[in-house]
């Protein structure tokens, strides 16, 4: 099955696995989703964050009415899309009534799969993007008999993770900035413990919040920027800065930090479902955690203090 996700090839070529895993993910959403309300919800996310022609695309001649349970979707979905801190109890509530159970997390992670996707595209082209003339590469996935949305995103962020070619502290910097748009409890909490050993301390990581009057260097705040325009406006994004990044990093850096971004992204899913208590977490003085993962790309466990 070619699925309907395409990405810039050099992306592709610099972190195939990776891509590979968040395509297989689009597929199984594909399997496992309504596909009228898959394409409802694709034409939101393009109307909110892309430039509106998929969404014409897929609907040329405009929405019609929709159901209970799609006007539902969609409204939770628009909250999600454009601040997921913003879902209310309530919010949760209306959509529990037609998404039972564990079925409310399945359609959360299908919404965020295709919205940051989306977002991916539309950034790593602009940063990564193809020669004139040419299109966006589709690649063809398959699920090997299994169909679990859930395991592919895990796995994908697991090889995202395996990255190397980021510093840890400019990693560190990007997490946070996530964290603190999405206001996600656990991950502003967390603190990645090979980038504190870099220098990541908390006078540095408190930059984040006003990086462009910081004294980061300029590198960093380039990464902040790309930070931002992935998360909000992909957009604002400029020509501009597309041409400065590239004087900053190596094409394999840039593709390292568009699957970061998502990586740290996946947090709107907890933030959204009111599941993002870092109350569990054992805490220093300063009320932080550190954490790390291992050689595969997964959490080693969580500390006071680090070593």
């Amino acid at each position: 099955m070619t699925i309907s996700v395409s990405l810039p090839s050099q992306l592709c070529e610099l972190r195939p696995e990776a891509v590979s895993l968040l395509l297989q993910a689009n597929e199984s959403v594909e399997l496992t989703t309504d596909p009228e309300l898959l394409r409802l919800l694709r034409a939101r996310i393009d109307t909110l964050v892309g430039d509106g022609s998929l969404a014409q695309e897929l609907f040329p001649t405009g929405i019609g009415d929709l159901t209970d349970k799609q006007q539902v979707a969609i409204n939770f979905a628009e909250q999600f899309i454009v601040d997921v801190s913003g879902v209310t109890e309530m919010d949760r509530a209306n959509l529990s009534k037609y998404f039972p159970g564990e079925s409310m997390r399945d359609f959360v992670t299908a919404l965020y799969i295709t919205e940051f996707s989306l977002r991916l595209k539309l950034i790593s082209e602009r940063l990564l993007g193809e020669q004139r003339g040419k299109t966006s590469k589709f690649l063809e996935v398959a699920l090997d008999g299994k169909v679990d949305t859930r395991t592919y995103l895990k796995e994908y962020q697991d090889a995202v993770v395996r990255g190397t070619d980021l510093d840890p502290v400019t990693t560190e910097l990007v997490r946070l900035r996530c964290a603190r748009t999405h206001n996600c409890e656990i991950c502003q909490t967390l603190r990645l413990a090979n980038a504190r050993a870099e220098g990541a301390d908390d006078s540095m990581t408190a930059k984040v919040d006003f990086y462009e009057t910081s004294d980061l260097d300029e590198s960093r705040k380039m990464a902040l920027r790309i930070t931002d325009a992935f998360i909000t406006r992909p957009d604002t994004l400029t020509n501009e800065m597309s041409v400065a990044a590239h004087s900053l990093y190596e094409p394999q850096q840039l593709a390292e930090l568009c699957l970061d971004i998502t990586k740290w992204s996946t947090q709107k899913i907890h933030v959204s479902l009111g599941i993002d208590s870092a109350a569990s977490l054992p805490k220093n003085e300063q009320g932080i955690s550190f954490f790390d993962f291992d050689k595969d790309g997964r959490v080693t466990g969580y500390s006071a203090n680090i070593g």
